[in-house]
């Protein structure tokens, strides 16, 4: 034992002080723009070389290998590598998916965290020890940390400590980094063996791992004991290599690179619960090439930082396109996060259950079916998180059996310990089950009180000497736990509020962001429970609400109404403009000298007849030959000038004398219309709005309404000469 315990501590110390000269590691970049080649020997825990054709080849280390290179001291404080004994781990505040201690037959679904995450329990609280939680949840998070720290595999021996059996379970750097080939289903069942130190090997494709630790005695020597079968699955883990994967010199190229999408959905994957593949869209991001990495960014201590979606897209820096957000109050930017509208995995961004990696072990592969349905997570759920904005968040509750203290306090209790007295199958978790089941604890220890947490309320048995019923009452340990939505990333088009149905996905009188039922999850089938309203997670008032709500379902009419109110405003600005301007005309004729005005206005409209002449040739000769190119487009351009300047004049100095007679006002009328529609045509090509199909349809636009000027203008002076005669 002696032997053993000197192993074990010699391997924990190795790992943990890998790379504690970090003076000694030099920036690798040099400027090239590749990904180096990785082609060297893998080391053991010991430090020395692998020989892939020993009798006994000692599995591959990669917190050595990759510290022949890397500082790999300074991962171990990474954000994937926290281990809950530090306190400064992560604040107390960090709301992120918990991890869940979930069993389908008794109905348990505990909530985890390695820190004080609200909702969640502490490993240590329900005692579980690090041995314990790194074989649990090992599976979907890539070694190190709570798994090899020494702190945790310096934990005493014991039932619940089998590190003398399995030792620490190392960093396992190809998990994220491996680009192609990695079997993160391998990961986790060479995990659930217990087979820890060859667990990445076996993951990688470099070797096979076979046995199992899980069958072996707690007291179990590798140093001194013989097999205790020769069966494949009855031995301690071994490990062969694929010697095809090394070179004369015993190395071997390692294919890694930045962490690819897939190495971070093995573990982080959200999807509904029974939808077929080929009806989930993706993250939006993944759809145009980016990929987890490129927001979720680290150094070279692996503590991630996330670009946020106003940095990308409103920042000065930002390298996504701005959104319009046309007709959207300001208002909703200062109470909504970006993914009440634009994140979620469901279909339409309907709540329904969803299944996570984490949670309900999804993307795991194998004969034996590893997904399950609990625990039972709803999405969306909006809740007004502790800055005071409403974000989306996934949901469930809490659900196992537990011993009530006399103050209410209930203690959870672990699925093993309650397994035999929950006779059941997989669906049929009833009210009469649950209550044999609390019966049978309570036989078993008279003097303890049990009940069931689940569905949001505690659930206990009363006897009145002829008849056990189950009721429920509320209870502060079955509320809900939850954390925010941030992915998939819809596209605007399929954004919350986005056409035809706009304002009214949110605002009216019934609609489900506002006034949804969200039912609370648990296992038993038959359990009647009291849906909340979305209002109380967002802690708004559900009536000021349903009458905002009933407003908007006038606010067409209202449109109608106020654009009315605004043509006849803007007409009868444009009558009294009218008048004012027919006024200064008056006023400027009066006061000038006949020959002298006769004379200026003579040569403004030979100017504007000239600059007329020449576009309407210009134009149509450009029009039907192609001929709108060189000295042509200059003159045009000149001559489009000059007639928008007589124009002008024109209007102000000429109207008193166009409008003297009805007909004539309306021949008037006609030629201001026209005269605004050319030149209005004629500028906003010049403006960066219109794309291609909008610049086609100016250019005939232009030349329509050009021509219809032209055509009112020869009716203006027909009508002056018949007035003059």
């Amino acid at each position: 034992m002696t032997a053993n315990i000197s192993t074990t501590l010699r391997l924990v110390a190795a790992i943990a002080v890998s790379a504690t000269s970090a003076a000694l590691f030099a920036d690798h970049f040099n400027g090239g723009r590749t990904v180096p080649i990785h082609r060297l020997a893998p080391l053991d825990a010991e430090g020395d070389k692998i020989s892939p054709t020993a009798d006994l080849p000692e599995p591959i280390s990669q917190a050595k290998t990759c510290s022949q290179c890397h500082d790999t001291y300074l991962m171990t404080g990474g954000s994937h590598f926290r281990t809950g004994l530090d306190t400064n781990d992560a604040p107390e505040s960090v709301e992120v998916e918990p991890w869940f201690w979930a069993d389908e037959k008794t109905g348990t679904s505990i909530p985890l965290s390695l820190h004080a995450q609200p909702g969640a329990y502490r490993p240590a609280d329900l005692g579980l020890s690090c041995w314990q939680w790194t074989k649990m949840f090992g599976r979907t998070f890539p070694g190190g940390g709570i798994g090899s720290d020494p702190r945790a595999v310096g934990e005493v021996a014991g039932f619940k400590q089998r590190w003398f059996v399995t030792g620490p379970l190392g960093p396992n750097c190809l998990a994220c980094h491996q680009q192609r080939g990695y079997d993160s289903s391998e990961w986790a069942r060479q995990v659930l063996r217990e087979n820890f130190a060859g667990a990445a090997t076996a993951a990688s494709g470099i070797g096979a791992v076979e046995g199992m630790n899980e069958r072996l005695d707690d007291s179990w020597d590798g140093l001194r004991a013989e097999n205790p079968d020769d069966h494949l699955f009855k031995v301690p883990e071994k490990t062969s290599y694929d010697s095809r994967r090394f070179d004369a010199k015993n190395r071997c190229v390692f294919d890694v690179g930045r962490p690819k999408s897939e190495n971070c959905l093995a573990c982080h994957a959200v999807s509904e619960a029974g939808v077929p593949s080929h009806s989930i869209a993706g993250d939006v991001h993944l759809q145009r090439g980016l990929t987890c990495v490129d927001c979720h960014k680290n150094g070279i201590d692996h503590r991630i930082a996330t670009t946020s979606c106003r940095d990308c897209h409103t920042g000065p820096k930002g390298a996504g396109p701005t959104p319009k957000h046309a007709g959207i109050p300001l208002v909703h930017f200062e109470k909504l996060s970006c993914t009440v509208c634009h994140s979620g995995v469901t279909s339409d961004g309907a709540r329904a259950q969803v299944r996570t990696a984490r949670a309900n072990r999804i993307g795991i592969y194998g004969r034996a079916q590893w997904a399950t349905d609990v625990p039972y997570v709803l999405e969306p759920v909006f809740v007004k998180n502790a800055e005071g904005k409403i974000e989306p968040r996934r949901m469930t509750w809490p659900s196992y059996f537990a011993e009530i203290g006399t103050n209410g306090t209930v203690k959870p209790l672990a699925p093993d310990a309650v397994a035999a007295f929950c006779q059941r199958g997989t669906n049929d978790f009833t009210k009469a089950v649950l209550a044999k089941a609390l019966n049978a604890l309570k036989a078993k220890k008279p003097d303890a009180s049990y009940g069931f947490i689940g569905h949001g309320k505690l659930w206990t048995v009363e006897d009145d000497g002829t008849n056990a019923t189950v009721v429920a009452s509320e209870n502060a340990a079955a509320a809900p736990v939850s954390w925010p939505v941030g992915h998939d990333v819809r596209p605007a088009r399929q954004a919350r509020g986005a056409a035809p149905v706009k304002c009214a996905d949110c605002h009216t009188s019934d609609s489900d962001f506002f006034f949804g039922k969200v039912v609370p999850t648990g296992p038993i089938t038959d359990a009647e429970v009291e849906p909340v309203q979305q209002t109380e997670f967002l802690g708004l008032s559900s009536t000021y609400h349903a009458v905002l709500g009933t407003t908007f379902a006038m606010r067409p009419l209202f449109k109608v109404f106020l654009w009315s109110v605004f043509g006849l405003l803007c007409l009868f600005g444009m009558a009294a403009a009218a008048v004012v301007l027919n006024k200064l005309g008056a006023k400027i004729s009066e006061g000038t000298l006949s020959f002298a005005w006769g004379l200026a206005k003579w040569i403004v409209d030979m100017g504007f007849v000239v600059c007329l002449v020449y576009l309407a040739l210009s134009g149509v000769i450009g029009w039907m030959c192609g001929g709108m190119t060189g000295w042509w487009l200059v003159l045009h351009m000149v001559a489009g000038g000059g007639l928008a300047a007589c124009a002008a004049i024109i209007a102000v100095v000429r109207a008193s004398e166009r409008t003297e007679k009805f007909e004539m006002s309306l021949i008037w009328l006609a030629w201001i219309v026209c005269a605004v529609g050319t030149v209005f045509t004629a500028v906003m090509p010049m403006m960066t709005v219109a794309g291609g199909d909008g610049q086609v349809f100016l250019l005939w636009s232009h030349r329509l309404v050009a021509l219809a000027f032209a055509a009112v203008s020869c009716l203006v002076c027909r009508s002056c000469c018949r007035r003059r005669r």
